[in-house]
C-alpha cells in the first residue's frame, strides 16, 4: 500500500481523484492501490520543554533536545495518519513543495518512528489530473530535500530558542504582569516601524513658494533657477510674480524631447504580488496570500504562489506556450522563444518559479480572486508584448529674464502598457513667440518620509532579507495582533506598546535587521549549498551563542515600566481628546486617569428628556431615554459640539457622509424616536 501525505484535504481530494474515483474513509480516501490522507497543517508543535514558573535564574534556555507535542484539537487525525503509517509499504510526501511544506511531513515520520520509503512529489503548477499522474511517474527521492528539511527545523528551532529567552527575559525585567513577545524576525520588523515613524515625528516641515505661469495651448510650466524648480522666499515669490505680470508672452529657448523605451515588468513573486494588491486595493498581505493560495489550490487558476522567484526556468517555455493558447493570446506564442533571460533564467531559481496564470477564470470566480488573478494574469501575459515606447517632451520658455519649464509625455507605442492604466498628454510644441496667460505663486511644502504601508513594509523586508514570501504576511499580522502595530486606512502605525519594547531593547542585535538578514542568508544556505544536518548544527550553535551574549547583556539593564491603562480607558481618552482638542500626554494609568477626571467633566450634556448623556468609546448615550449618537455616522465622523446640538433638540445641516453604495451624500440631521435621523431638502 502507498500512503500520501499532503497538508489539505482539498490537496488529497486532487490527488485522489487524479488517480480514479477514490472513496471516502474516516480521515482518508481509498483508490486503488493508494491511500491518501492530510494533516491540517502542522499536526505537532515543539512541546513543553522549558520550566513552566517563568525565572530568571533558568536563562538562557537551550534544550538538549527539541521533543515535540500533539497540537490540541487535531488528536484524531493523527491516531488515522499513524495508523496508515503503520500498513504502507511507500510514503508520498506531498506537503506544499517549500520549506515549511517539508517540515510538516517530515516531523511527522520522525515523530512516528516510521523508516520504511519515502519519495517526494515536488512541482510549482497546479494540481490538475495531468499535473499529478506527470509527478507521480516522476517522483524523486526523499533524501534529495533532507537540506530542505534540516533548513525548516533551524528556522523552526532557532526562532523558539531566540522568542522563549528573550521574551520571558524583558517580561520579567519590566513586571507588570504583561508579556513582551521578542521574535527573530518580528522585532527587527518593529523596530523599522518605529524608527520611521519617530522621523515623521521629529519632521519640521519647510514652507516655501514655487512661482507657475500658464501659456497658450494649455500649457503650464514652474519656473527655474539653476536648472531646478526655483524654491523661493514668500516675498521674493511675490516680487517675481508682480514683475511677469506685465509681460505679455514669453520666447521658446529650448525643446527637448526624448525617446524612451521600458521594457515589460518581470513576472509576480508573492512579495511583489502582496505589494501590488495592497498598493491597489488596500489588500493586507496576508489576505493577499489567501487568496492566492485558493487560486493555486481550489481553482487550478495560478502556479504554485509561496515563491520568491521572479522568472521562469528554461524548461518552461513550453508550459508557456500552452498556457499563453488557454488565455486566448496565440498570438503572442512565437515570442515565446525569442525571449530571453528577463523570462526564462534558471540560475535565479532555487525551487520554485515565478507566479504565473495556468487557466482562463470561470464567470463566478469571486472579486476579490478576480483583481488577484487579473494582477498575475497582466504581469505574464504583459512579458511576451512588445516594449512601451514614448517621449518626454520638455519645452523651455522665457519670460522676461525668467525661465520656465514645460513637461508633457506622448505615447508612441503602448505594447505591455495596454494592460495597465496610462496617460497621454502630448504638447503642441511651439515655436518662437508664446503668450502668456497667467502667473501665480504657490505655496508648498517640505513633506516627512511616508509611512509604512504592508506594500513599502513588504519592500523594505524584501531588500533586507527580512523572512520569506511565505512569512511575512504572518510577521505583519503578529505585529498587529500583538498591540504593537496598528493598521490606520493603509498606513501602519507603532503603538506605544511597540516603542516601549523597541527601547527597552536598545541596542541589542535582535533589533537589527543585519543579524536577521545573515541568519535567513545562513538557512537558505543550508538548502541551496546542500549542507544538510551538519548545516543545522552550525546554525543553532550560532543562534546559542548569540542568544547567551543578548541574555547576559539584557540581564544588566533596568526596565521601569509604568502601569498601562486598559484598552477601554485609552479609547475613551482619546475620543475624548478628539472632542475636547486637549492633548492626552501618556498612555500610563495613572495619567490617562487624571486626564479623564480633569476633562470628561467638560463633556456634560443634557438630553432634551432632561437626563444625563454620557460618552463612551463609540458615541453618547442618554441615560434617561437610551437614546445614542454614535462617533461615526454614514462614514462621517461626529464631533461633541455636533452630538450635544442633537441631544439639545437642534436640526443639523451636514456635509460628508457616504451611501452604502460609495456615493457621497449632504443631508439635515435630527434626532427622532431616540434615533439619528436624515432630511433631505
Amino acid at each position: 500500500m502507498k500512503l500520501v501525505i499532503t497538508e489539505k484535504p482539498s490537496v488529497a481530494l486532487d490527488i485522489a481523484r487524479a488517480l480514479g474515483k477514490p472513496t471516502r474513509r474516516q480521515g482518508y480516501l481509498e483508490v486503488g492501490e493508494y491511500l491518501v490522507t492530510w494533516t491540517y497543517g502542522h499536526l505537532l508543535e515543539i512541546g513543553e520543554i522549558a520550566p513552566k514558573r517563568w525565572n530568571l535564574k533558568d536563562l538562557p534556555i537551550f534544550p538538549e533536545k527539541f521533543e515535540y507535542d500533539l497540537i490540541k484539537g487535531k488528536e484524531s487525525q493523527f491516531k488515522v495518519v499513524r495508523k496508515l503509517l503503520e500498513g504502507a509499504d511507500a510514503v508520498i510526501n506531498c506537503g506544499d513543495a517549500g520549506r515549511e511544506g517539508e517540515l510538516i511531513v517530515r516531523e511527522l515520520l520522525e515523530f512516528t518512528g516510521y523508516r520504511g520509503k519515502v519519495l517526494r512529489l515536488w512541482t510549482s503548477e497546479a494540481l490538475t489530473r495531468d499535473v499529478v499522474l506527470r509527478e507521480l511517474r516522476r517522483l524523486r527521492p526523499s533524501s534529495e530535500f533532507d537540506s530542505l528539511y534540516y533548513s525548516a527545523l533551524a528556522r523552526q528551532n532557532g526562532d523558539w530558542i531566540v522568542g522563549i529567552n528573550l521574551t520571558r527575559l524583558v517580561t520579567l525585567k519590566a513586571g507588570g504582569g504583561e508579556v513582551w513577545s521578542v521574535g527573530r524576525v518580528q522585532t527587527p520588523t518593529l523596530a523599522m516601524i518605529v524608527k520611521r515613524d519617530r522621523e515623521i515625528e521629529a519632521f519640521k516641515p519647510e514652507i516655501y513658494y514655487v512661482v507657475l505661469a500658464g501659456f497658450e495651448g494649455e500649457m503650464k510650466g514652474v519656473m527655474l533657477r539653476n536648472g531646478e524648480e526655483a524654491r523661493l522666499a514668500r516675498e521674493e515669490a511675490e516680487q517675481v510674480v508682480n514683475a511677469l505680470k506685465s509681460v505679455r508672452s514669453g520666447r521658446v529657448e529650448k525643446v527637448d524631447v526624448e525617446r524612451r523605451e521600458e521594457r515589460p515588468p518581470l513576472l509576480h513573486s508573492l512579495t511583489s504580488l502582496q505589494r501590488e494588491a495592497n498598493t491597489l486595493y488596500g489588500l493586507s498581505a496576508k489576505r493577499t496570500l489567501d487568496v492566492a493560495q485558493s487560486l493555486y489550490e481550489e481553482w487550478k487558476l495560478i502556479s504554485y504562489p509561496r515563491t520568491d522567484a521572479r522568472y521562469l526556468g528554461e524548461g518552461n517555455r513550453d508550459l508557456v506556450k500552452d498556457v499563453l493558447r488557454k488565455l486566448g493570446r496565440g498570438e503572442l506564442v512565437p515570442r515565446v522563444d525569442r525571449v530571453g533571460k528577463r523570462v526564462f533564467d534558471s540560475s535565479k531559481l532555487t525551487d520554485h518559479h515565478a507566479i504565473i496564470p495556468l487557466d482562463r477564470p470561470p464567470e463566478n470566480l469571486p472579486a476579490i480572486h478576480r483583481k488577484v488573478y487579473d494582477l498575475v494574469y497582466r504581469k505574464f501575459v504583459g512579458a511576451f508584448m512588445d516594449d512601451y515606447v514614448y517621449e518626454l517632451q520638455r519645452v523651455f520658455i522665457r519670460l522676461d529674464g525668467e525661465l520656465f519649464l514645460v513637461e508633457g509625455k506622448r505615447n508612441l507605442q503602448l505594447g505591455w502598457m495596454e494592460l495597465y492604466p496610462h496617460e497621454d498628454n502630448p504638447l503642441k510644441i511651439p515655436s518662437g513667440e508664446v503668450r502668456k496667460e497667467w502667473v501665480k505663486a504657490e505655496e508648498r511644502q517640505t513633506k516627512p518620509p511616508a509611512r509604512f504601508t504592508e506594500a513599502s513594509l513588504l519592500r523594505e523586508m524584501e531588500r533586507l532579507g527580512l523572512g520569506t514570501p511565505a512569512t511575512r504576511a504572518g510577521i505583519i499580522e503578529t505585529l498587529l495582533e500583538r498591540g504593537y502595530v496598528e493598521r490606520r486606512g493603509k498606513s501602519l502605525y507603532s503603538t506605544d506598546k511597540g516603542r516601549e519594547l523597541v527601547d527597552k531593547l536598545g541596542d541589542s542585535k535582535v533589533v537589527s535587521p543585519d543579524m536577521t538578514a545573515e541568519w535567513e542568508r545562513q538557512l537558505e544556505e543550508i538548502y541551496v549549498k546542500r549542507l544538510g544536518e551538519k548545516g543545522y548544527q552550525e546554525f543553532m550553535e550560532g543562534i546559542r551563542r548569540f542568544t547567551r551574549e543578548e541574555v547576559e547583556r539584557l540581564m544588566k539593564r533596568e526596565f521601569k515600566v509604568e502601569r498601562r491603562a486598559t484598552p477601554e480607558m485609552l479609547r475613551l481618552a482619546r475620543a475624548v481628546s478628539r472632542d475636547l482638542g486637549v492633548k492626552l500626554e501618556g498612555t500610563g494609568m495613572e495619567e490617562v486617569k487624571r486626564f479623564l477626571d480633569e476633562n470628561l467633566p467638560k463633556m456634560r450634556i443634557t438630553c432634551k428628556c432632561g437626563g444625563e448623556v454620557v460618552g463612551f468609546s463609540r458615541g453618547w448615550k442618554c441615560r434617561k431615554c437610551g437614546t445614542v449618537v454614535w462617533r461615526e455616522i454614514a462614514g462621517k465622523k461626529i464631533t461633541f459640539r455636533q452630538a450635544k446640538s442633537l441631544f439639545q433638540g437642534k436640526e443639523l445641516k451636514m456635509k460628508g457622509f457616504r451611501s452604502r453604495t460609495g456615493k457621497r451624500f449632504s443631508a439635515t440631521v435630527y434626532l427622532e424616536d431616540g434615533k439619528v435621523k436624515f432630511k433631505f431638502e
